[in-house]
């Protein structure tokens, strides 16, 4: 179609900021909207592909998300339920290394590209899933856990990829580590260094700082050949530290802030996910392995799960199951798990697009199986007023 680039930024608006969000009531997940609507139109028009402006929006997308997700990691928090967090990772890195032990004999793969393959199938997006928490009726305690399982899987998968991804040569992995090492011990002191001697010469400044400092920090891990989330998940960390630095009720308005920036800005990154995979990798072969990925790993992952619950913390059944639910979407992380097998690994196209289905089954299936909470109704009173 021979439309005007301004026309087709505003369809490209309209779309993706509109469209998801009619279709939650049909319980569809925004994401999976704009990454269908990506496929869609690299099928069908063809924009866009090598379109500046949309991958910075979805870079501002993924790094804020993951700010948010770093912000939400709560290490007094974490230390409180160490004793059973400690055991559930110690058991959930066992697991992820005997099945990355087997995906390289099943599908003959080196043990580095089964190692990032089996982070991709069994580790929560927790930034998805903190997202989607509210609108499921689950008890203030069963949110604590599936947050807390969630960040610290999530953490620990992360600091993996790092080092899996740095493994192929020692001079990278040194100059790698000291760079992160370095970002580790820099930001709490430019941190402290805003808070006090700029933040109170320019109000409401927090957010803009913390998203340029995301996506900065993003982009140099990126460079380093890891990705945007390890340097914006560290800015998060370090956020939130600091959260404790300010009032309360401002410290609140900035989490909103973040959440608020992601939420309108991550629908991009999705889209141009949809847009940018090459669609010779979908093939019936890649779908089948995503059924066989399915049928497997989701019971693994609950069964995990539950069997946590069960012998360290006494819980009932229907606890388990509403934590376990909840936990299943691995939507972020496995696009990105996807994105890493094919530039950085040339991993084969069946089993990309396998984690592809897979990703996408595991994140749709906890909007059928659990309590929504009703939303409040529309006052049309209000219009005349």
């Amino acid at each position: 179609m021979q439309l005007s680039l301004d026309f087709q930024y505003f369809i490209l608006f309209s779309v993706i900021l509109l469209f998801p969000k009619l279709l939650l009531r049909f319980r569809i997940p925004t994401a999976l909207t704009a990454l269908a609507l990506g496929f869609v139109t690299a099928l069908t028009l063809g924009w866009f592909k090598e379109d500046q402006l949309l991958l910075m929006l979805s870079r501002l997308g993924i790094t804020s998300l993951f700010l948010f997700a770093g912000m939400e990691v709560d290490i007094d928090e974490l230390k409180k339920d160490a004793n059973v967090l400690v055991k559930n990772l110690l058991k959930s890195i066992a697991l992820i290394v005997i099945i990355a032990i087997l995906i390289r004999y099943i599908f003959d793969t080196g043990f580095r590209v089964a190692l990032v393959l089996a982070l991709g199938l069994m580790t929560p997006s927790t930034g998805f899933i903190l997202n989607s928490l509210r609108g499921y009726e689950l008890s203030p305690n069963q949110e604590k856990w599936v947050q807390s399982k969630a960040i610290a899987k999530e953490l620990v998968a992360i600091f993996l990829l790092f080092f899996i991804l740095q493994t192929e040569s020692m001079e990278e992995f040194l100059i790698s580590t000291g760079t992160l090492i370095g970002m580790v011990l820099i930001l709490p002191v430019l941190f402290k260094f805003f808070l006090v001697k700029i933040a109170p010469f320019a109000p409401d400044s927090e957010v803009t700082f913390l998203i340029l400092i995301a996506l900065l920090c993003g982009v140099i891990t990126k460079q380093l050949g890891t990705y945007y989330l390890v340097g914006a998940f560290i800015v998060g960390m370090t956020a939130g530290r600091f959260r404790h630095f300010i009032e309360h009720e401002k410290s609140q308005k900035v989490l909103y802030s973040v959440s608020f920036f992601f939420s309108f800005f991550v629908p991009f990154y999705f889209y141009r996910a949809g847009l940018t995979f090459p669609t010779e990798i979908l093939s019936w072969e890649g779908f089948g392995v995503g059924i066989a990925f399915l049928m497997i790993f989701l019971p693994i992952r609950m069964l995990e799960v539950m069997s946590s619950i069960w012998l360290f913390l006494r819980g009932t059944l229907d606890d388990s199951l509403k934590i376990s639910i909840p936990l299943l979407p691995t939507l972020i992380f496995g696009l990105v798990i996807a994105t890493v097998l094919r530039e950085q690994f040339n991993a084969s196209g069946y089993l990309v697009s396998g984690l592809i289905v897979y990703t996408i089954g595991s994140s749709i299936i906890p909007w059928f199986f659990l309590k929504k909470v009703s939303p409040e109704p529309y006052d049309s009173s209000m219009i005349n007023r």
